[in-house]
């Protein structure tokens, strides 16, 4: 069924690409080089198709794996309506969507799981790194069924959509049928998922960052896709979902105003849809009113208090807000609803050391630590803690621990190098800057601390050639190396000047 629509879907449009199409490859990559890191993740990458009560196709997106488990992402509106789905491997084998696990409608966002054997769900890598503007990115997906269609393009704009994250306005052509599917970095890491293109205007597609996977609401149990989606059109009227689906697009888009029209008559529409709420105080935040948004949140967690969702938005909220006090109790409330919630406990961990609550962060930290062993932000920012403390031998542990995990995380050398500095380990802690600089050749910080280590040991010429380099970097850090380098010359800058 599946191979048959997506043939007819794409004998349509055949006749288009055929001679209107070539691959474009830009003058610096070579095309191998696309290739060998595509080709990996292609495995991940699967076409999805939605299938009625009858069976025929309603339509075709795309979506990629995160786990062996079966765990497969894809666009919350690619599965409306769907009262069964199935997913096309790269290698053209067919697999039934078994339920839907989280979802998040108003970053459009959903996680399913998918029947099929664990060596066949290959896991994409996620970037722990988010893309800056002009950074090349690569999509991945099936638009207007051609499956497995590579672009490339680059990062246009990056926007916020508070309180949820950022989204990216990429110039990777993206046609119907690409939604759901990855968005890579050049090192084939997925940076966001391909949401939506705009109808209006050339190359305007947006996807939203991998990171607001962290957002997605648990079901409360595993429904299979039809019940899915029975439950979902009783609680979601169709007019309120199409309300708030034109509201989302215009707040990614940074309309807010306009937006908030259509969640304004959503939540008239549905006033029991959490979601409703949470897309009307998104806007209200797009608007800095953020009384308003604030009620707007307190709405949806009293439309379902017991919604992690809601609580953990309105946390993040007073984050933004610099509310830390009020913070707190959310994300406790969280924690309580969702004892597991990795990235509620980690907030937390953040909201008590912004009070200075040291012992409680650490606490934070270890119940993070004993549920993910290896969570890396959680053992990293344990290790900064306990060592500005004194603890430098367990900051140490910590922080290899981090790195061994993260061996390309510049931030964690950097902080091993700092703490070998408050050991009195100068040999260490330039090596650990060293390694710092050879992950990452623009870090400031590391370059000005290693300058420092040769001053004290009288090498003025290596700390000169730290100072070169500093130049082209940051020139207000280069400054400040140079009157390190020549403290003499302090002197003459304060020294006033009296005309004859």
């Amino acid at each position: 069924m599946l191979r048959q629509a997506i043939l007819l879907v794409a004998i349509g449009v055949t006749a288009f690409w055929m001679g209107a199409c070539r691959i474009a490859v830009a003058p610096e990559q070579e095309p191998w080089y696309l290739h060998n890191m595509v080709a990996p993740v292609q495995k991940s990458v699967v076409t999805v198709a939605v299938l009625d009560m009858e069976g025929n196709v309603l339509r075709i997106g795309s979506g990629f794996f995160i786990d062996r488990d079966g765990t497969l992402v894809t666009n919350d509106h690619v599965l409306d309506g769907a009262y069964r789905a199935e997913i096309k491997t790269a290698d053209g084998d067919t697999f039934p969507i078994d339920s839907v696990i989280a979802r998040n409608p108003l970053v459009d966002l959903l996680k399913v799981r998918v029947r099929i054997p664990r060596e066949r769900a290959v896991p994409v890598v996620l970037a722990a790194d988010e893309p800056a503007i002009a950074d090349r990115v690569v999509v991945i997906g099936s638009p207007m069924g051609l499956e497995q269609t590579i672009s490339e393009g680059i990062v246009s704009a990056v926007r916020e959509h508070p309180p949820i994250g950022k989204v990216y306005q990429l110039t990777a052509p993206i046609s119907p049928g690409s939604s759901g599917g990855p968005a890579l970095n050049l090192k084939g890491q997925v940076i966001g998922v391909i949401s939506f293109q705009a109808a209006r205007g050339q190359n305007l597609n947006f996807a939203v960052s991998v990171k607001t996977l962290q957002m997605l609401t648990n079901e409360t149990r595993e429904l299979s896709i039809t019940e899915w989606t029975i439950e979902k059109s009783g609680r979601d009227p169709s007019l309120a979902v199409s309300l708030c689906r034109q509201g989302a697009r215009l707040s990614i888009k940074g309309n807010y105003k306009a937006a908030l029209d259509y969640y304004q008559k959503a939540t008239e529409t549905n006033p029991d849809d959490p979601d409703t709420w949470r897309g009307l105080g998104s806007c209200y935040i797009g608007l800095n009113e953020p009384d308003q948004a604030i009620e707007a949140f307190e709405q949806s967690i009293a439309a379902a208090p017991d919604n992690a969702a809601g609580h953990f938005l309105l946390a993040l909220y007073y984050k933004v807000l610099e509310q830390y006090q009020l913070e707190i109790p959310a994300l406790l409330r969280v924690i309580r609803i969702d004892p597991q919630n990795v990235q509620a406990r980690f907030e937390l961990a953040e909201a008590y050391g912004q009070l200075n609550k040291t012992d409680s962060q650490i606490d934070a930290y270890q119940k993070i630590l004993e549920l993910k062993p290896d969570h890396v932000p959680s053992l990293h920012r344990m290790g900064q803690t306990v060592g500005r403390v004194g603890r430098y031998d367990e900051a140490l542990d910590l922080l290899r621990k981090a790195s061994a995990l993260a061996p390309d995380n510049a931030d964690i050398l950097f902080d091993i190098g700092v703490t070998y500095n408050a050991k009195n380990l100068p040999e260490e802690e330039l090596r650990a800057y060293t390694r710092a600089i050879r992950v990452n050749p623009q870090m400031v910080p590391a370059h000005y601390n290693l300058a420092l280590i040769f001053l004290k040991q009288g090498n003025r010429k290596l700390a000169l050639q730290q100072y070169a380099i500093l130049k082209s970097l940051d020139a207000q850090t280069a400054e400040r190396l140079f009157l390190k380098v020549y403290p003499e010359t302090i002197d003459k800058i304060r020294a006033p000047e009296f005309s004859e």
